[in-house]
């Protein structure tokens, strides 16, 4: 229901603004300001009651499968390749020239 009005006072703003641009009218400018520190008051008492809600705590889904078991492996140097070779056939030291 807030947000409605939240949306209302800035189309209202919005509007007001154009009005007060196309019109040069003091009065009009200062409907905009005032217009604008209203939609302020209302996001920030917006903002306010979410944050005093308590939040319900998030409960871990529980399953019957036991988690898997990590297995460690045993890196070597081996499953490695270099990624500058010294061959012909390799790539080489200067990646635009192949």
């Amino acid at each position: 229901m807030s947000v409605r009005i939240v949306v209302a006072v800035a189309l209202a703003g919005l509007i007001t603004l154009v009005v007060a641009i196309l019109t040069d009218n003091t009065f009009v400018a200062v409907g905009v300001i005032v217009l604008a520190a209203l939609g302020i008051v209302l996001l920030l008492r917006d903002w306010r009651a979410d944050r005093r809600q308590p939040v319900a705590p998030v409960e871990p889904a529980h399953s019957d499968e036991p988690e898997p078991e990590t297995v460690a492996i045993r890196i070597s140097p081996e499953m490695f390749a270099p990624d500058i070779s010294t061959g012909d056939d390799g790539p080489s030291a200067n990646a635009r020239a192949d």
